[in-house]
């Protein structure tokens, strides 16, 4: 299996997640993850390095 970049990786996983979204009907979900594929796809390669490899706020407790 290949190595992703940073940003392909992060790419995948927004993708994956807005598909779960679009299948479970979670239209504003799925909007806002396609708003941010588009940012990944428009972001200078150095701004996706330096962007958090996961947001602990989100994570249940």
């Amino acid at each position: 299996m290949p190595v992703l970049s940073k940003r392909e990786g992060l790419a995948r996983k927004v993708d994956t997640a807005a598909i779960e979204a679009e299948s479970l009907g979670l239209t504003t979900a799925t909007l806002i993850l396609r708003m941010a594929r588009l940012e990944i796809d428009r972001a200078e390669p150095d701004e996706v390095e330096s962007m958090p490899a996961n947001n602990s706020c989100s994570k249940p407790n």
